[in-house]
């Protein structure tokens, strides 16, 4: 039986079509126009973007959340959704699971599949959305070190849109972007199987799992 909280949340879909957005470079680029004509989830610290927030905002980040859950609070969205174990009012709580899936219930945990982008993609199935629209999913760092190492930045951050993201003796974790991969392509057999789309808008995406397409048809 779905929790009434959640069957609520269903209520707040509105259209067929979503956007999911990543946080990396290319997201400089994408005009707030087009990510306003569309509900959207964005997670982590996309509330550095000007002038925009996100109808969804996820973050399950451990290292995230411990250095910014104050700003994450002010964060002004439809609903959050964060991991358990923070104290966020009115935010649903998210467990993690350990074992790759692709959760089509929620709220007894999703699986996060090295990327918030992957939980997201959960929730989005869960809503209702036909079609996902992806920006701002670059899948590239340059960085030097192991998947998932926990690391303390030095400078500027030129891995996502904004140079403050994780800048100067911020902690975060390196990506794992083959996990991210394989994680992607779950979603994708999910999202298939049901006759629903995951199209990736981003310009030049190293990632090649899902239909690519451009940014202008859907504005």
């Amino acid at each position: 039986m779905i929790p009434s909280s959640w069957e609520a949340l269903r209520s707040t879909r509105n259209g067929d079509t979503c956007i999911v957005i990543g946080n990396g470079p290319s997201l400089k680029d994408v005009p707030l126009e087009f990510l306003c004509r569309y509900q959207s989830f964005g997670s982590n610290r996309i509330y550095l973007l000007d002038g925009f927030s996100p109808t969804f905002y996820a973050c399950v980040n451990p290292l995230v959340l411990d250095q910014f859950v104050g700003e994450i609070e002010k964060v002004s969205s439809v609903a959050k959704f964060i991991r358990e174990g923070y104290d966020i009012p009115g935010a649903f709580r998210l467990h993690s699971q350990t074992i790759p899936s692709f959760s089509l219930v929620p709220w007894h945990g999703v699986y996060e599949g090295f990327t918030v982008t992957y939980v997201m993609l959960q929730l989005a199935f869960f809503l209702g959305y036909q079609t996902v629209l992806l920006v701002g999913i670059d899948h590239r760092f340059e960085v030097s070190g192991s998947p998932n190492q926990e690391v303390v930045s030095v400078g500027y951050d030129s891995n996502h849109f904004s140079r403050k993201y994780f800048s100067d003796g911020t902690k975060w974790n390196l990506p794992d972007l083959e996990q991210s991969a394989r994680s992607y392509a779950m979603a994708k057999t999910v999202f298939d199987n049901a006759g629903r789309k995951i199209v990736n808008l981003t310009p030049e995406t190293a990632l090649d799992v899902f239909e690519k397409g451009e940014l202008k048809e859907y504005l």
